[in-house]
Parts: structure tokens; C-alpha cells; sequence
């Protein structure tokens, strides 16, 4: 008798053991799982928000201690949410969305407070002001990032005045990467960016030339240590001295340097 009870019991482990071993998914909250994990519950917006970020709580929800705030102080906030990122070997992390970095002038804010004189002398050759704006940044993670500037360009003649010979005269913004990683691929001894226009005019009683030029992008940068810089330039469409001439940079409002960075 006793034997006949082992065998049974020994055959209803076995059975059970086998559904088991045999059970493909994990449901929580339901005995339907239909992917590997599936946590099920019917979703409701709870009146509590997240911090005071204004978004409110939805539940379900699942909850991972080695991603909440003490695990990672440098990302979240109790007034903060970050997104989950997974990596190619299924990792979980989060990390900030998105990220300011170097000095950021905010909308109606002016980055230069002291204009900076370039004198242009005619030799049909660039010339350039010493570094206006500067911005240093730190990827930890490739990111795309977006670089954002506004300079603002008076352009009048050698003595100061209204520009009236009617010839063709060139300035431009420009932002070049004095530091950067070797796996960027940017060349720091030359500009990376530009935005600039040809100006001339003629009649004693028109505009004195007063402008903003915007020099802008976005690229995809791999981790590692930035600097990008600001400078004006500009150039003369001959030799003759009476070209020579003068850009202020800087005089107007809403100069900015602005550099915005998104993980991947």
C-alpha cells in the first residue's frame, strides 16, 4: 500500500514538475501570461502625480529597485521621470532625456554684454574676431546634439558710418570645435559650422547694416569631452583700401551660444 502511495505521489510530481519546466511564460495577475513576463491588472490614472512634474501615476505599475532614484542620484530627482533605455545584450538603465549642456541663454536672455570691434582691412582675405562665445560639454553616451547660436553683426565703414560705395563686402558666423574626441571625426583646426551673408549699399539714407546671423546644427557625437566656439569674421571684394571696413559683433540682443544633447 505503502509503495502504491509513492508511486502516485511520484507520478503527480513528476506531472507537475513537467508543467513547470514547461510553463513558457510568467504571468502576474494572470494565469494567462502571453509574453515571457506579462503583468496584467486593469489600468486606472491615480490622482497623484510624479513629483511636480505635473504627469500622473498610471497603474499597473512595475517597479525595479535598481533603477529608482538612490541607485541613480545623478539622473533622477523626486521631481523628475527619466526614460528606460535597453542596450544590445538587453540591459535596462535609464538616463536623462534631454540635457544642457555649457552656458545656456535662455529665450530674450543676451550672452554678450561688451560688443567686440572687428576692423576689416581690403585684402580679399578672411579676417576673424578673437573667441566670442564658448560652450564645454560632456557626453557620457552618444547623443545626438543640437548646437544653437544667434550673433548679432553692425556693419559699417572704416570711420563708423553708413557703408554708401555700393560694393560687395562679406561677413559671417562661424562655429569651429577646439577640443574634441578622436572617435568624432571633427577636425578642430578649421570651422565646423557657418552662417553669412554679402552686403552692399549705396543710397546715404538707408539701413546702417545691422543683421543676426544664426549658425546652427545637429549631429550625432559618440561619448567624450567637447569645446565649441563662436566666432565673426568677415572679408573685402578687393584690394583697394577705401574698402576697409568695420563689423561690431555682439552690439544687438538675443547673442547666444546654445548646446542641447539627447542620449541614444
Amino acid at each position: 500500500m505503502k509503495n502504491t502511495i509513492k508511486m502516485v505521489l511520484a507520478a503527480g510530481l513528476l506531472v507537475y514538475s513537467q508543467h513547470i519546466f514547461s510553463q513558457q511564460n510568467v504571468g502576474i495577475m494572470t494565469d494567462k501570461p502571453m509574453e515571457k513576463l506579462h503583468v496584467s491588472g486593469k489600468s486606472s490614472v491615480l490622482d497623484d502625480n510624479i513629483g511636480t512634474t505635473g504627469v500622473p501615476l498610471i497603474s499597473p505599475t512595475i517597479r525595479i529597485d535598481g533603477l529608482n532614484m538612490t541607485n541613480n542620484p545623478t539622473v533622477l530627482s523626486t521631481d523628475t521621470i527619466a526614460p528606460l533605455y535597453v542596450d544590445s545584450n538587453g540591459d535596462t538603465s535609464v538616463k536623462k532625456g534631454l540635457e544642457t549642456f555649457g552656458t545656456y541663454t535662455q529665450p530674450g536672455g543676451d550672452a554678450i554684454t561688451t560688443a567686440t570691434t572687428l576692423n576689416v582691412t581690403a585684402t580679399q582675405t578672411y579676417q576673424f574676431t578673437p573667441t566670442l562665445l564658448t560652450a564645454s560639454f560632456t557626453l557620457q553616451q552618444r547623443s545626438v546634439v543640437y548646437i544653437s547660436s544667434t550673433l548679432s553683426a553692425d556693419v559699417l565703414n572704416a570711420s563708423g558710418g553708413t557703408i554708401t560705395d555700393g560694393k560687395n563686402r562679406a561677413i559671417a558666423a562661424l562655429i569651429s570645435f577646439t577640443a574634441a574626441p578622436a572617435a568624432s571625426g571633427i577636425n578642430t583646426t578649421s570651422s565646423y559650422m557657418g552662417d553669412g551673408l554679402t552686403f552692399a549699399n549705396r543710397p546715404t539714407d538707408s539701413m546702417n547694416g545691422s543683421f543676426k546671423l544664426s549658425p546652427s546644427s545637429e549631429l550625432v557625437l559618440p561619448a567624450g569631452s567637447y569645446t565649441v566656439i563662436l566666432r565673426g569674421a568677415g572679408i573685402a571684394s578687393s584690394n583697394a583700401p577705401g574698402d576697409n571696413y568695420r563689423i561690431i559683433w555682439g552690439g544687438g540682443t538675443g547673442d547666444k551660444l546654445n548646446i542641447l544633447a539627447k542620449p541614444l
